[in-house]
């Protein structure tokens, strides 16, 4: 349906290898749940993957040099990657701004290259895949329900912000979350304005962008996943008894949801703005109906979903993945 990955030098001879490799920051968590999160991801993806004819495997950023003399290169221990056209998620959110910035090296090297950059699919511009102030601002331009939000100022002006974020919020409850971030990774329920107050000034000595957002109570938290325009599957995530996060990696609880006529409109506007070829969608299912919360690339993927979700997700991704690799073979 859309064709925002770039297409192929039609005189490129690459051949093409039906791989899988996933990015990443190896500093950004403890070692011990670090190595979990990637036995568990790994032992999905292989199964998944070898259904699809591909190879699966992570890849720490930092065993990984990106150069071009000739041409794009990416070297590990001595080989090229990019002597064959594989496939790339490169997780470029962190909380090490020169990690980051390193990821974004790597991931726009691979973009020079006949390779493909997963997690970049869509027509819009990098930044929307990530920042959580733009993705708000652009659901709100198309229509959809969003919370209140407000972005602070940095560092020791972040205090500046309060006052704005009373008029537009009111008093509490909050919440307030990195503005590139995921997992659910430091996303903090603030119940008063003097707690909030003191959070921020904690906020503002990380160096991250930060938003305050209105505390909405909710009964879940609904993802929708859409793979070139077509609404594959959906899973409802639940808190816990007496927690406020629903994300699976915080200790949510996850169910296949195969009703999503409240969202499904929404989810092709957004999909169709941003020309995305593999997006997931997220609203809090909230007492005025669903309310806009994020979307997510590929990075968003099948492995967190539960069966059997999972593999009709997994059977989308690999399809559309393998599509790209022989077109890009075939031009």
């Amino acid at each position: 349906m859309y064709s925002p990955l770039r297409p192929a030098d039609p005189s490129s001879t690459t051949p093409v290898e039906r791989v899988v490799n996933w990015v990443y920051n190896p500093d950004d968590f403890n070692p011990s749940h670090l190595d979990k999160i990637i036995a568990d991801i790994t032992d999905r993806w292989n199964a998944q993957a070898a259904r699809h004819g591909f190879g699966f495997r992570f890849i720490p950023a930092s065993e990984l040099t990106p150069t071009c003399v000739d041409r794009p290169r990416l070297w590990r221990g001595g080989v090229d990657l990019l002597e064959t056209r594989q496939c790339y998620i490169v997780d470029d959110i962190g909380n090490d701004q020169q990690a980051v910035s390193y990821l974004h090296g790597i991931s726009r090297i691979i973009d020079a290259s006949d390779s493909l950059v997963l997690n970049h699919a869509m027509a819009a511009p990098e930044w929307l895949e990530r920042d959580k102030l733009a993705m708000i601002g652009r659901a709100a331009q198309l229509g959809l329900a969003v919370p209140k939000t407000v972005a602070l100022p940095f560092r020791r002006h972040a205090r500046e912000g309060l006052a704005v974020v009373r008029r537009e919020i009111g008093d509490g409850p909050y919440i307030l979350k990195a503005r590139e971030s995921g997992t659910g990774f430091g996303v903090l329920k603030v119940d008063t304005f003097e707690q909030l107050r003191s959070a921020v000034d904690i906020a503002a000595q990380t160096g991250k962008g930060y938003l305050v957002q209105e505390f909405l109570p909710n009964t879940g938290d609904l993802r929708v996943a859409v793979v070139e325009g077509e609404v594959v599957t959906g899973m409802l995530r639940e808190q816990v008894a007496g927690r406020y996060l629903s994300n699976i990696a915080q200790g949510g609880e996850a169910t296949p949801d195969t009703d999503l006529s409240g969202v499904l409109d929404d989810c092709l506007r957004v999909v169709g703005a941003l020309g995305a070829d593999y997006l997931c969608v997220d609203f809090l299912m909230t007492e005025r109906g669903p309310v806009f919360g994020e979307w997510c690339t590929v990075m968003a993927n099948f492995s967190q979903f539960p069966e059997p979700a999972r593999t009709d997700l997994a059977d989308a991704f690999f399809r559309w993945a393998g599509r790209l690799l022989d077109q890009r073979s075939r031009d």
